[in-house]
């Protein structure tokens, strides 16, 4: 009886080494600054999958990071005039730090008890830098040109 307090609970064994590794949350800030709220809500969303987050808090990623596309746009017409760069670039890096502090809130309890038991955590270096000129472009070009159009 005595041997099973010395057991542990968390066992390697647990961590299911078939599905990809997972990014930490915390290092989704970078992309987020530099590339906006698109690029680290696509980026916090495949994390999410990775590591099999519920449905809420996928949803609260995903919501947010709509909204904060939608606000950045808003943002950029009417306060800023139209002005992408700038505070534009200001603007966009605070509407995707918005989106990572969702995400690295429901993130952040699943990647631990992932990492213990037995995750390595993939390297975020080359996503990173691809969503954040990626989709900081296709964030950013399409409003530009409608702003230039009108």
């Amino acid at each position: 009886m005595a041997d099973d307090l010395f057991t542990p609970t968390i066992t390697p064994a647990a961590y299911e080494a078939d599905r990809r590794p997972a990014w930490r949350p915390g290092s989704l800030l970078y992309p987020a600054v530099f590339g906006g709220a698109l690029a680290v809500t696509v980026l916090a969303l495949v994390n999410a999958r990775r590591l099999r987050l519920p449905t809420g808090p996928t949803l609260a990623i995903a919501g947010t990071g709509l909204a904060a596309v939608v606000a950045r746009a808003a943002v950029t017409v009417t306060l800023l005039h139209g002005h992408v760069s700038g505070p534009g670039r200001l603007v966009g890096a605070l509407s995707g730090v918005a989106v990572w502090g969702v995400a690295n809130l429901t993130q952040k309890g699943r990647f631990r008890s992932w990492e213990m038991r037995g995750g390595t955590p993939a390297s975020l270096v080359l996503p990173g830098i691809a969503a954040s000129l990626g989709l900081g472009l296709v964030e950013a070009i399409p409003l530009a040109v409608a702003l230039g159009a009108s």
